[in-house]
Order: C-alpha cells, then structure tokens, then sequence
C-alpha cells in the first residue's frame, strides 16, 4: 500500500490519528455540502475523538486490505484537506470488487482536483490491491458526481431502487462501475 502519492498539483496521503484535527476541519468547512449526499452522521461525528478513532479504525482496515483511503492536499499547501478518495468493501477471492466514494471541498470544486486525484488512487488500487471491478452508487439528482464518475471512464448500469438511507429518507442510486481490463 503506498502511504503517500504526488500527482501535478496534489499530495495524496493516508493519514495517522495524530492529523484528526485536520478531518475534523475539513468536514467542519464542508458539512453543508456534504450532509445531502450522505448517510446520517453519529451523533459525535464532529468531534475530534470521533475522528482520531475512524482513522484509526480507517487504518486497521488499510491494514487488512479491507479498504484504502487517500486525503488529497495541495503539494504548496500539504496541511490543509482539500478532499478525500474511499475504496471500502474490498472483497478478493473471485470478486476483486469494490466501492468508491469520493468529496472534494467546496472551494476546490470545477478545478480538476477531483478527477487528478481520484485518477492517481486508481492507480495504486490497481498495483496494490489488484482490483478488477469498482462501484459507484450515486443519487441521480447529484449530477456533478455522475459527471465526474463517466469522466473517469464508469458506466451506468442502472438504477438501485430506495438503496440507502439519506437524512432519514431511504434513495435511489444510480449504480456505475469499472472495470479494469488489465486485471486477468
């Protein structure tokens, strides 16, 4: 697993729970933005504690290539989160799948961050965990997520009917996946 990645313009990292603080910050700055696309928060969520623990936790699942998380910083800002790539339920065996989940701060959206880093992660979840297929369950009306989803090559396989819970009202998703075709 490579703990740090450097692209152009960005510093993807895999951070300790010393760096809480720096989640708690850009979740903080960001919960407008985010809160409508996703599950319901616990009730301690914005907590420093909270936080130290799910990196930690984050990292014992990195450990066990049960998932892989990269905090993308500016290279000329290397301590401010400007956003975040998610590969959870990895599973191998006969499957090599995955799900992906990906927020950028607000302030960084429409300036290629996204698509830069989320390309670069592929990358090393193709090399390290050897991944062959990648889902992104997204809500039909959160149209810039779905754009940034096709331009990174996913395509739409349909609609997953009242799939999962949003602010206490069960949503569609629309499923896209990718499928790397160099894994044999």
């Amino acid at each position: 697993m490579q703990m740090n990645i450097q692209t152009d313009r960005l510093q993807l990292r895999v951070l300790h729970p010393n760096e809480a603080d720096k989640v708690l910050n850009f979740y903080a700055q960001n919960k407008e933005n985010f809160e409508p696309w996703e599950p319901e928060r616990d009730i301690n969520f914005y907590t420093l504690s909270y936080q130290r623990l799910s990196l930690s936790i984050e990292y014992n699942l990195m450990q066990q290539s049960k998932l892989l998380r990269y905090w993308a910083f500016l290279r000329n800002d290397p301590h401010t989160i400007i956003g975040s790539v998610n590969f959870y339920n990895i599973v191998k065996g006969s499957y090599y799948t995955c799900q992906i989940g990906y927020k950028f701060d607000h302030r960084y959206l429409g300036q290629g961050y996204a698509i830069e880093g989320i390309r670069e992660a592929l990358k090393s979840l193709f090399t390290d965990y050897e991944i062959h297929r990648i889902e992104a369950n997204i809500m039909p009306s959160n149209l810039r997520s779905i754009h940034l989803a096709r331009k990174l090559g996913f395509q739409y396989e349909g609609l997953a009917i009242s799939s999962i819970k949003i602010n206490h009202k069960w949503e569609d998703h629309a499923r896209y996946a990718y499928i790397n075709h160099e894994m044999q």
